[in-house]
């Protein structure tokens, strides 16, 4: 079946979603342009330095020692490489800029930290509605604060597709 040459997403988290717009440049290849609010309550931190680390993941520093820590993304931007082999699966690689918020047991007021760095996701299901991980690699701070190199996976996340 051919494949439509311009595409709007809507990919849903559990508290979030976003719109994406992607243009046919080439065989089973767009590139596009997405934005979001909101975000995954399901998420995990696999690598992070001193303050975003999860007290039982992997850290590159000595933790902060602040326990009950959680990271979600609540905006975001985007622009990404979309390759399609088939009808049934298919996956991005982009750029990504987000708004998050963080909080941990060290402090009673949540902060908002920022990424920016590059993503990947991988869906599969059927033509209109798939499934899937996205992992976000990059850099993670919370305003004058230090930059770490952080490794986010949210690992269930749904994605809507209307093709013209």
């Amino acid at each position: 079946m051919r494949q439509p040459d311009t595409v709007f997403s809507v990919d849903a988290d559990w508290i979030g979603a976003a719109l994406s717009y992607a243009r046919e440049r080439g065989p089973r290849r767009y590139w596009g342009v997405g934005a979001g609010i909101g975000g995954s309550l399901r998420n995990r931190m696999l690598l992070a330095g001193r303050h975003f680390a999860d007290e039982d993941g992997p850290s590159y520093q000595a933790r902060d020692g602040a326990t009950q820590k959680e990271l979600v993304e609540i905006l975001h931007v985007e622009v990404f490489r979309r390759w399609v082999p088939s009808d049934r699966w298919n996956y991005d690689i982009g750029l990504r800029a987000s708004v998050m918020v963080h909080s941990d047991s060290s402090d009673d007021d949540p902060g908002l930290p920022f990424f920016g760095g590059a993503y990947a996701g991988f869906v599969v299901g059927n033509r209109r509605l798939k499934v899937g991980p996205r992992l976000l690699v990059g850099m993670f701070w919370e305003h004058a604060g230090p930059r770490e190199f952080g490794v986010y996976l949210v690992p269930l996340s749904v994605r809507v597709s209307l093709g013209w």
